[in-house]
């Protein structure tokens, strides 16, 4: 079948809706679909397939850069309506999955849509949040999954929540996946040399660094846990608004020296980061998913990061990492727990490998390829779903 991928979240983004959809594209490939992927422009960035579609952007966040896509070309709009697609599947929420929506709509084809962003947790991106607001945001959620076929959750808290805002459509659970052979058994000191850490264990951190994520809830942590292991380092790979501070912050806890800073790192070079650390450490309780934990885990890193129902059957509590309350005090004692003891760290890091074959980018993008038989079979009976709710 021919699929079209409707995304915001794009290369050369650096962050979770943009490495899945990569992933989504080039599973579904190897099954023998041919996909097409309508994205944001990026200046300076060449795709190497031509079978994406770039569309005029503005930027929205300089650290890291996203950017916002406006259907404004008449030519790439052209291009995109004849494309004999046999459906569109969309993520991010943005102009670009507008699109889709509209697209699908003229091309008479099913719609599926990947609930990616908790966009009612991001509100403070929106004027500071003073007019935005959470309910104002789960409201145009619930108008917007209703108007599409089917909707994907990448976790059943997600499918709960999306159903508590009022959505009616069809609401199914796919996790998104990872690529379980780029992550396993890679070779260690990619890291290491690059922020020259000769000694002392590496406790990770792969994301925005921005508030939602509570970065600086992590630093407050390590500062404990440095304080009963001072060969303890923190590494944080991102970029964002707060670096800034965080930064200022680490400084005034005594610990900058063992805090580094990366900013962003390349997607294709970051299995090998995951190859240096002990542990991945995650205090965010904005997820629909985590992919950057998914990543970890293929890695065999145990991971310590506060208990949020989001990450029930991915990480298990003192199998394959520990999950903590919302305090400092626990999480430090939790990665002291694991890097203190060899032996348990490697018990959690061998489940932590086998855990993951549960959320391959193969039974994934298998799942896909079964909705999309599904919603365009229903479509051709005539039992389609686009109607309003």
């Amino acid at each position: 079948m021919t699929i079209g991928f409707f995304t915001d979240g794009y290369l050369p983004q650096l962050n979770g809706v943009a490495t899945s959809v990569e992933g989504w594209v080039k599973g579904l490939e190897k099954l023998g679909h041919e996909v097409y992927i309508i994205a944001p422009k990026y200046q300076n960035f060449k795709d190497k397939s031509d079978r994406v579609i770039r569309l005029p952007s503005l930027k929205v966040l300089n650290k890291p850069d996203i950017r916002l896509g406006f259907p404004l070309s008449i030519d790439s709009i052209s291009k995109i309506y004849k494309l004999k697609l046999d459906i569109i599947h969309a993520t991010s929420g943005g102009n670009i999955s507008t699109l889709g929506l509209i697209v699908a709509r003229a091309k008479k084809i099913p719609y599926v849509f990947t609930y990616y962003t908790r966009w009612n947790h991001f509100t403070h991106y929106f004027l500071k949040g003073k007019i935005v607001n959470s309910k104002i945001v789960e409201r145009v959620s619930r108008m917007f999954c209703n108007r599409c076929d089917c909707v994907i959750a990448p976790a059943p808290k997600i499918k709960d929540e999306l159903i508590s805002f009022g959505v009616k459509k069809p609401i199914v659970v796919i996790p998104s996946g990872v690529d379980i052979d780029k992550f396993r058994k890679q070779q260690k000191g990619y890291l290491r040399k690059k922020l020259s850490i000769e000694n002392g264990k590496i406790l990770l951190y792969v994301g925005r660094l921005e508030k939602e994520k509570s970065v600086d809830f992590l630093i407050k942590a390590f500062k404990l846990t440095h304080d009963k292991d001072p060969q303890a380092n923190l590494v944080l790979v991102g970029d964002g608004k707060m670096k800034k501070s965080l930064e200022q912050e680490a400084q005034a806890l005594g610990i900058r020296e063992n805090v580094y800073f990366t900013g962003l790192i390349s997607y294709r070079e970051m299995n090998k980061v995951y190859a240096d650390a002990e542990i991945f450490v995650f205090a965010s309780t904005t997820e629909t998913q985590g992919m950057v934990i998914l990543e970890a885990l293929a890695s065999g890193l145990p991971v310590v990061a506060i208990n949020d129902s989001v990450y029930d059957g991915i990480v298990k509590d003192k199998v394959n990492g520990i999950l903590v309350d919302n305090t400092v005090e626990e999480f430090a004692q939790a990665c002291l727990e694991i890097i203190s003891n060899p032996s348990y760290r490697k018990k959690l890091s061998d489940s932590a490998v086998e855990t993951m074959q549960e959320f391959s980018l193969s039974q994934t993008v298998q799942s896909f390829e079964k909705l999309y038989e599904k919603l365009i079979a229903q479509h051709n009976k005539g039992d389609f779903y686009g109607k309003r709710v």
